[in-house]
């Protein structure tokens, strides 16, 4: 009996022991907030991955909100922290001691992105405007590649497709905005790998033809992991892709048939009406108003909601085949994913009348970060 209670109790001693020399409880965690701004380092970007690697690790993953803020809980220790909005990223490295509220990030990492001139459509001014341009030279980051259409100086009134209320203005631009490499529309087009050197490609609105090599080409560009924006009249060249309207979106004919200039729409997306509203002013009950559609513009008749997002919705007007007034709620802007890409698509488009952003460009510069956010 004695010789199992000193059993017993040196079993005690070792355990206790044991559990003396174990480390001490993990401490608690500890808060971080940031905040993850576009490349102008002015802008905030709305529900951005934010991750917190540890060893190659993720320790803590969260999204940021409508005005760009974070929160992370980590415990002590190094950590790398890797911000993106689809294919545009930033990576930093911090060291957690305490509570601290970390630097504005601003993105630093941008996809290759490719840009065609077009009519009254200048997506590339709202590219340069969120930062896509070099701090020191001016010049911007991205491939501007000359379009087969109109040069954006011609007078608006030599023009079919104009907007009613600026018909005898001229079209501004920046000229630091031009061509900027050796190769034509046709050129890229033609071309299946000069097309793949591009992650994001934005085509604006112009009268280009149906071609249906480039069609084909676009529609592989995209399986294989491009992002594709077109506007209004270019989506002659989304034919091969919704297989003459009948995947993804249905335009409506006769084509180009658009009258209304304007339209109080709505915003079906939470995080871009939120995003506007407390960043900009803008959006109000998530109503918007866009008045930047261009005469003859290209009405989209249906869409598919298995495979299509539609971001926003308003009344317009619109021509029959009779050529009869239609007024009637339309869907305006989509997003759907082909392959390992994505298209976007809008019935509307910058008009690049003003330097300053407009409602609309807002709206398009939301777009151009959410179109590659595929997760």
């Amino acid at each position: 009996m004695r010789s199992t209670i000193l059993s017993a109790l040196l079993l005690l001693f070792i355990f206790s022991c044991s559990e003396d020399e174990k480390p001490s409880s993990n401490p608690e965690s500890i808060n971080i907030s940031g905040r993850l701004l576009a490349p102008n380092n002015i802008d905030p970007i709305v529900n951005a991955k934010v991750s917190a690697l540890n060893n190659n690790i993720i320790a803590y993953e969260t999204r940021t909100d409508a005005q760009g803020n974070f929160q992370l809980s980590l415990k002590k220790g190094d950590y790398s922290l890797k911000l993106a909005k689809g294919l545009f990223t930033t990576e930093k490295q911090i060291t957690v001691e305490g509570e601290i509220t970390l630097d504005s990030y601003k993105i630093e990492i941008l996809p290759n992105i490719g840009v065609i001139t077009g009519n009254y459509d200048n997506i590339e001014s709202v590219l340069y405007g969120i930062g896509l341009v070099n701090p020191i030279s001016g010049e911007p980051l991205f491939d501007i590649i000359d379009g087969i259409t109109l040069n954006k100086n011609t007078p608006l009134d030599n023009l079919e497709h104009v907007h009613g209320a600026n018909t005898s203005n001229s079209q501004m631009k920046n000229p630091i905005l031009d061509p900027n490499v050796s190769f034509s529309y046709t050129d890229l087009m033609s071309n299946p790998t000069l097309l793949a050197s591009y992650d994001v490609l934005f085509i604006n609105c112009s009268s280009h033809s149906e071609n249906p090599i480039y069609e084909q080409n676009l529609m592989d560009y995209v399986n294989n992991g491009g992002f594709l924006y077109v506007t209004d009249w270019s989506s002659s060249l989304l034919n091969t892709i919704t297989n003459n309207d009948t995947n993804y979106l249905s335009f409506y004919t006769p084509r180009r048939s658009g009258q209304s200039l304007t339209t109080t729409a709505t915003i079906l997306d939470g995080n871009l009406s939120a995003w506007l509203s407390l960043n900009f002013g803008i959006s109000v009950n998530d109503v918007v108003e866009i008045d930047e559609f261009l005469y003859a513009w290209q009405v989209v008749d249906s869409y598919d909601p298995a495979t299509t997002i539609s971001w926003i919705n308003g009344e317009v007007d619109y021509n029959d085949a009779s050529s009869a007034t239609i007024t009637e709620n339309k869907d305006l802007a989509f997003t759907f994913l082909l392959g390992q890409g994505a298209v976007f698509y809008s019935s509307f488009h910058t008009e690049n009348q003003e330097f300053d952003f407009t409602t609309t460009d807002r709206i398009m510069e939301y777009l151009v970060f959410e179109m590659t956010d595929i997760d």
